[in-house]
């Protein structure tokens, strides 16, 4: 399939909807989850991980590609519901904030590794990109391949960049050191026939409606034009505001949510 939707998660909250230590703009319930998961299935599709994509570019019915940022400890939930409709998925981790409190452990992905789960990086921490000088990009990108590596024991070939703040060369950087792609938070579809160093994703949030999410997996092209819409209005205020002032400008909209926003 040359044209591909990639999905974006965070967090997935317990049946109380509580997601401790995640933005409740970014946390869909576990029965949403897996809700979706059906959605998929009933579109004809499978949930997979873009290194699968990757690897195995014409195996198959069509396949939605799903990604999981930060390492929040719900995403073990997330990989058991995966691996029950027979997919799997991308997860992003800064291996700084890995066994803290609310993330996943190292033994945690190990196990999600092993149950055919992808483990991939967000950066050694969570840092802006376009915040750092040229020589620390480097160290997130290399400091934190390296550690994944090390502990989890398979290959990190994928780049998540923290709230998708891009820095300039991050494609080239990131093929120098390894990487077979960057996974952006840009909003449209993957034309993989563009290539792989800016794999864009659609951002599923506590308000994605089953309708939604069922265009996006079909590829409605209107309902992407309203998404990519507010992708722009939102690069456009971040770009007036920088990202300190958009952060608090966002927290106080949406009632003191957490940082992170897209």
């Amino acid at each position: 399939m040359k044209t591909v939707t990639v999905l974006m998660y965070h967090a997935v909250s317990d049946v109380t909807g509580q997601s401790q230590g995640a933005d409740p703009h970014y946390s869909v319930t576990r029965t949403q989850f897996r809700r979706h998961l059906e959605l998929v299935s009933a579109a004809g599709g499978r949930a997979a991980s873009v290194a699968s994509l990757l690897a195995q570019p014409d195996a198959g019915n069509p396949r939605v590609g799903f990604t999981f940022d930060d390492g929040h400890a719900s995403n073990a939930d997330a990989a058991a519901d995966l691996v029950e409709h027979g997919g799997s998925a991308d997860f992003f981790v800064n291996p700084s904030t890995v066994g803290t409190p609310h993330h996943l452990s190292w033994a945690a992905l190990q196990d999600m590794a092993t149950v055919g789960m992808s483990i991939q990086s967000h950066g050694q921490h969570h840092r802006y990109l376009d915040e750092l000088p040229e020589r620390e990009v480097e160290a997130e990108l290399a400091d934190s391949k390296h550690e994944i590596e090390d502990r989890i024991g398979r290959p990190v070939t994928l780049f998540a960049p923290p709230g998708g703040r891009v820095a300039p060369g991050l494609g080239e950087l990131a093929g120098r050191l390894g990487y077979q792609a960057v996974c952006s938070s840009r909003v449209s579809l993957w034309q993989r026939d563009a290539g792989a160093w800016d794999v864009p994703r659609l951002a599923v949030l506590a308000s994605t409606t089953d309708v939604q999410l069922r265009r996006w997996v079909e590829q409605r092209t209107w309902e992407l034009a309203a998404r990519q819409l507010r992708y722009r209005v939102l690069a456009a205020a971040k770009s007036a505001l920088g990202n300190g002032r958009y952060e608090r400008v966002r927290r106080a909209l949406l009632g003191g949510a957490g940082e992170g926003g897209r």
